[in-house]
C-alpha cells in the first residue's frame, strides 16, 4: 500500500509538471513580436491612439492619483513605426524608457485597443465590425456638469433607456465630481471640453494643451478614467493643437443653437428639422429649456426609428487622435 501511495504521488507530481509546462508553452506560443507599423498599417493617427491608451494604462497600473496625470504626458512613448511590441494572451505588451513612474513595461488590454490597431491583431471579441449608422444618432451635451440640470437630464436618459455623450468643463467637474461619476454610472460617455471654455484659436498651442491636461486631470480625479475625446469650445482648433492634444476631436453635424434661443419649443423644432442618421447633435445641459426639450426629442427620434447612441457607438469605436469627427463617416484632419 505504501509503495502504491508513493507511486500515485509521483504520477501526480509528474502530471503537474507536464501541465505547468504545457501552460507555459501555450502562453509562450500566444506571444508574438510585431512592429507598430504592422499594428497600425503605418498610420500615425493609430499610433497616437496607442500612445493615448498607454497613458491610461500607466496610470491604472501604477494606481496613480490625479496629481500624476500631467506627468504621464511626459513619458516617452513610441513614435516610430519600426519600434516593437508583443501581442500576449491578455493585451499588447510594451517596454518603456526610463520614466518618473518607474515602470519598465505595461500591457494594454485588448479592450482598450479596439479600433486603434488593425483587426487581425485583436481577439475576435475585440474586433470592430461594420455597423449601419443610417438609423443611429448621437446626442451630445456641452458645458456641464450642472448641479441641478445634469442630474435631471440623466434621469430622462435612464427613463427612455438611451445614452449620450457629455463634454464637460474642467472647473465644473472639480466642483461637482459626483455628477461626473453619475454620468458614467448611467452608461454615458464623458469628454473633455476645456478647463474654462476659451477659444483655442486665441490662446495658442501651449495654453490649449494646458487646458486639456488640466481637465483630463479633473476628470481622472473624479472618475478614475481619462476622457477619450475632446470637443474644443466653439469648435475652434488648429492643426498644431490637434496634433499636440493626441485625443480624437468631436465636432457636430447638427447645432441646436439652444444657447441662443433658450426656448424649449424652438430647440425641439431645430433638432428635429436637421437631424438624420449618422448625425452628432450639439446641445447643452446648462440650460433648463434645453434639458426640458430632451424628452420630446428622444420620443420623436425614436418614433422615426432612430437609435440614440454614444459618440463611440456612432463612430464604431474607431475615432483617432489628430482627426476631428462631425458625424458617422465624416471626418477630417484637425484644424481643417
Amino acid at each position: 500500500m505504501k509503495k502504491k501511495h508513493l507511486l500515485l504521488i509521483g504520477l501526480a507530481v509528474m502530471m503537474g509538471i507536464l501541465m505547468v509546462g504545457g501552460v507555459s508553452a501555450q502562453a509562450k506560443a500566444t506571444n508574438k513580436t510585431v512592429t507598430f507599423g504592422q499594428l497600425t498599417n503605418k498610420n500615425t493617427n493609430r499610433l497616437a491612439a496607442i500612445r493615448q491608451a498607454a497613458r491610461e494604462q500607466i496610470l491604472k497600473q501604477t494606481k496613480s492619483k490625479s496629481s500624476k496625470v500631467a506627468a504621464v504626458y511626459k513619458v516617452k512613448l513610441p513614435k516610430h513605426m519600426t519600434k516593437k511590441a508583443t501581442l500576449t494572451a491578455t493585451g499588447l505588451r510594451m517596454n518603456l524608457l526610463a520614466n518618473s513612474f518607474k515602470v519598465k513595461q505595461i500591457t494594454i488590454p485588448y479592450t482598450q485597443l479596439q479600433g486603434k490597431i488593425l483587426n487581425r491583431y485583436l481577439p475576435k471579441a475585440n474586433r470592430t465590425t461594420s455597423v449601419k449608422t443610417n438609423k443611429m444618432v448621437a446626442l451630445t451635451f456641452d458645458d456641464g456638469p450642472d448641479p441641478t440640470l445634469t442630474p435631471k437630464l440623466l434621469k430622462t436618459l435612464k427613463k427612455y433607456k438611451v445614452h449620450a455623450t457629455f463634454f464637460e468643463v474642467g472647473q465644473s467637474v472639480s466642483r461637482y465630481p459626483k455628477i461626473s461619476r453619475a454620468v458614467l454610472a448611467g452608461g454615458n460617455e464623458l469628454g473633455n471640453h476645456s478647463w474654462n471654455h476659451p477659444d483655442f484659436n486665441t490662446i495658442g498651442t501651449a495654453q490649449t494643451v494646458s487646458q486639456i491636461t488640466r481637465t483630463n486631470r479633473a476628470i481622472f480625479q473624479a472618475t478614475g478614467t481619462l476622457p477619450q475625446y475632446v470637443r474644443p469650445p466653439y469648435g475652434n482648433i488648429t492643426a498644431a493643437e490637434g496634433r499636440a492634444i493626441e485625443q480624437p476631436i468631436i465636432r457636430w453635424s447638427v447645432d441646436s443653437r439652444d444657447w441662443s434661443y433658450l426656448n424649449t419649443t424652438k430647440d425641439i423644432s431645430e433638432v428635429m428639422k436637421d437631424t438624420h442618421g449618422g448625425d452628432i447633435v450639439l446641445m447643452h445641459d446648462i440650460h433648463a429649456q434645453s434639458v426640458a426639450a430632451v424628452p420630446t426629442i428622444i420620443k420623436r427620434l425614436k418614433a422615426k426609428g432612430y437609435k440614440l447612441v454614444t459618440v463611440s457607438q456612432l463612430l464604431n469605436y474607431q475615432a483617432l487622435p489628430g482627426l476631428q469627427y462631425f458625424g458617422a463617416g465624416d471626418y477630417r484632419t484637425a484644424g481643417k
